[in-house]
């Protein structure tokens, strides 16, 4: 993900990553996504356990020890 000497450690899906310290979760989203060949416009995120919604995904900021879970959006009823 972001690598250098202002990084921090967070926790995606229960693996742990260092990010750029003050990264925006945008940011962590799209990468995380990037390398798995995940179409970002289908993923919820969860931060903590609080469910984000994507209109705050730019102006959230990340800290260290972040829990952050992104689950797959399934339609269908």
């Amino acid at each position: 993900m972001y690598k250098g000497n202002g990084s921090v450690s967070i926790t995606v899906n229960d693996e742990v990553k260092q990010i750029a310290d003050k990264a925006r979760l945008q940011n962590v989203i799209e990468s995380y996504c990037e390398n798995r060949a995940v179409d970002i416009n289908s993923v919820a995120v969860a931060l903590n356990s609080e469910v984000v919604p994507h209109s705050r995904w730019q102006s959230q900021i990340c800290q260290a020890n972040d829990k952050l879970e992104l689950f797959s959006v399934v339609a269908g009823g």
